[in-house]
């Protein structure tokens, strides 16, 4: 089951309470998503995401499926980095484990062969190692525009 919360309009600290309705148990049931939505990502802390979208967009004939990315530790403390969400089947994501004080790591995002063709909005979300166990989820993005070929030439899913 997949929830999409949209942060388009959003600003500062949000809480949204979904309810999923199922034929198990109570009828209905609630979820909560709590987050701060920061409107200059160049200025987030402990870290810094480079570019902060991840967008594997293909414009073009030649096929675009990977997408490096830097992670800068403005703190003063050494950070690990783990992947705690994504969707599994679509993305391989190299992730540095650490970034020590002051220094930046790279990464890279690759698209799965079988979603190549397909246009999307997901995310992945990563938790650092600071004291608030501070996490950072981060949009990844996929257009399709190939000069010449019919709206109808490639498959589109969300």
């Amino acid at each position: 089951m997949e929830i999409i919360f949209s942060s388009r309009t959003s600003r500062g600290r949000q809480a949204k309470h979904p309810s999923i309705t199922t034929n198990e148990g109570a009828t209905e049931r609630n979820v909560g998503i709590k987050c701060d939505i920061i409107t200059n990502p160049d200025s987030t802390y402990p870290i810094i995401i480079n570019p902060y979208k991840f967008d594997i967009s293909q414009f073009g004939e030649k096929e675009r499926k990977k997408l490096e990315f830097e992670i800068a530790n403005i703190s003063s403390q050494d950070l690990s980095v783990k992947l705690v969400d994504m969707p599994p089947e679509m993305f391989v994501v190299k992730m540095p484990k650490d970034v020590k004080a002051g220094k930046s790591a790279k990464g890279q995002i690759e698209l799965m062969t079988e979603y190549v063709s397909i246009e999307f909005e997901k995310s992945i979300t990563i938790q650092l190692s600071d004291s608030s166990s501070s996490r950072f989820t981060i949009p990844v993005k996929r257009t399709i525009r190939i000069p010449g070929a019919t709206p109808g030439d490639s498959a589109h899913g969300k």
